[in-house]
């Protein structure tokens, strides 16, 4: 009876231990749909022995599970497949995989269109960079409101055409970094970037973006910012980088091999923790901020730009060759008629038109555009129907040589500083056709002002020894006649031609 009783128990407690197994076997077995995707993951790759996930095993989430496959319960969170050399195509429904968390398939060969991970609400970290993905559809970001970690890096999107960025991207809130670099972006850069209160990293390089940044990037929180060689040679982004400087958590900023123009920003030291900055083959120019100079950074490569001044002595690691530095040598200052002349560049707001020949520490020896020199020292400004915007440099009263400055048909703004009064060699001041306001300075009889054109002022203002007079009368012969002789006078002296015997250079 006692053996008999012990064998029915014996018999009962592997029924219970069976059952139990088989509750179990039903409960950890992998779910049937992402199980589906992940067959389907394999057929589509050339290489699929690179996972080494068993040829009749259906449960990935085991145990045990397959190699890069991991689980949560019986739902697959992640794929981690990197460096493995994959070749083939992505289920074109992946995002079914609904609670996908983590997906790194980053640095292999797999190819074709990107399928839409539209409505994968779970995942936060997506690693696709470095592989041949050759387009992207328009839904690919929408609902991934979880979103912490793109890359897309080098992968040849919509090679012909490019591809924008989507609006959806704005909606995942979470976002900390996103990289895509070199997979033919183009179009602005969106301003939603710069209100994404968590992104700290935006990695942008080699792409075809284009325009400037976006104003919603005032105080961004970005850590990271790098929108360098956007469209190749000749293309890229433009605009000033003034923004920049109120970012102050950046570290790392790379805006080289764009069409970035106007100056550093004064208050650039604003930038505490930055350790980089590349502002290489640009179009900036002016003088080099002391603030960034005494910036202690890692690397500092401001080369092939339109930097001028003084070259600074940097405490940083610093490139900045083909410049148009006064000097050669860091430390060195300007003579003071050429920053004098810089200060009336960069009020004039650095007409391009300049730039290439305005360097040097010679005004007399080089050949700066638009002025002409006598006995070593400058004499005229002459920049007629150049372009030229902004306002008038008081600066310009250091220059006691000068006797003639000719600035018409320009569009220059503001008044004539009242210290230019004070040129005791000037005999010409021609102004008009510009916007300049009133008031006008007293000059010196000797001094030929002609302002006329300028709306601001009242009818044909003048000073000096061409008073204004009625337009179309006989009273305006002696005013014609000055005209007349400016012209010529221009014409010889920039020519650099001499005068024909019996015309004096200096009758008015």
């Amino acid at each position: 009876m006692r053996g008999s009783a012990m064998a029915a128990e014996l018999k009962k407690g592997t029924i219970v231990v069976a059952c139990l197994s088989l509750i179990s076997l039903v409960l950890c077995a992998t779910d049937p749909n992402d199980l589906a995707i992940l067959e389907e993951f394999r057929e589509g790759l050339e290489n699929p022995e690179l996972l080494k996930w068993p040829a009749s095993g259906d449960d990935p989430c085991g145990p045990p599970s397959w190699p890069y496959v991991y689980c949560s319960g019986n739902r697959v969170t992640q794929i981690q497949a990197k460096y493995l050399g994959l070749k083939g195509t992505l289920p074109a429904d992946i995002n079914k995989l609904s609670m996908l968390s983590n997906l790194g398939l980053q640095n292999n060969n797999l190819s074709g269109m990107l399928p839409s991970f539209s409505g994968l609400s779970q995942l936060q970290y997506a690693f696709l960079d470095f592989n041949n993905f050759s387009s992207i559809p328009t839904d690919f970001f929408d609902g991934l409101d979880n979103l912490r970690v793109m890359a897309l890096d080098y992968n040849p999107l919509n090679a012909s055409s490019g591809w924008l960025f989507p609006s959806a991207l704005q909606n995942s809130a979470q976002l900390v970094n996103l990289s895509l670099m070199n997979c033919n972006l183009v179009g602005p850069l969106p301003g939603f970037l710069g209100t994404m209160p968590s992104l700290q990293g935006l990695r942008l390089s080699l792409n075809g973006l284009s325009g400037g940044i976006p104003s919603t990037f005032n105080g961004s929180n970005l850590q990271i910012l790098w929108l360098n060689g956007q469209g190749g040679g000749g293309g890229g982004m433009t605009g000033p980088i003034d923004l920049i400087a109120t970012m102050v958590s950046l570290t790392s900023v790379w805006l080289h091999g764009n069409q970035f123009s106007g100056t550093i920003p004064q208050n650039i030291g604003d930038l505490t923790s930055l350790k980089q900055l590349n502002l290489n083959s640009n179009n900036m120019v002016g003088l080099v901020p002391n603030s960034l100079a005494n910036m202690e950074l890692d690397s500092l490569d401001l080369s092939n730009n339109h930097f001028m001044g003084p070259l600074p002595v940097f405490k940083s690691n610093a490139s900045y060759a083909s410049n148009n530095f006064c000097q050669s040598v860091p430390g060195v200052p300007c003579a003071a008629e050429v920053m004098a002349l810089l200060d009336f560049l960069g009020d004039l707001n650095y007409p391009s038109k300049l730039l290439a020949s305005w360097s040097g520490n010679d005004l007399c020896g080089g050949s700066w555009l638009g002025l002409s020199c006598q006995n070593n020292q400058i004499t005229l400004i002459a920049m007629p129907n150049f372009g030229l915007n902004g306002t008038l440099s008081p600066s310009i009263a250091m220059l006691d040589s000068l006797r003639k400055i000719i600035l018409s048909n320009n569009s220059i703004t503001g008044t004539i500083p009242s210290n230019w009064t004070s040129l005791k060699s000037l005999v010409l001041l021609d102004l008009s056709n510009n916007n300049l306001s009133p008031p006008l300075p007293t000059f010196s009889k000797g001094v030929v002002v002609l302002n006329n054109n300028n709306p601001l002022f009242t009818s044909n203002q003048t000073s000096g020894t061409a008073p204004s007079s009625p337009s179309g009368s006989a009273a305006s012969a002696p005013r014609l006649a000055v005209l007349l002789i400016h012209q010529l006078l221009f014409l010889l002296e920039h020519a650099k031609m001499k005068a024909p015997r019996g015309i004096n250079l200096w009758l008015f």
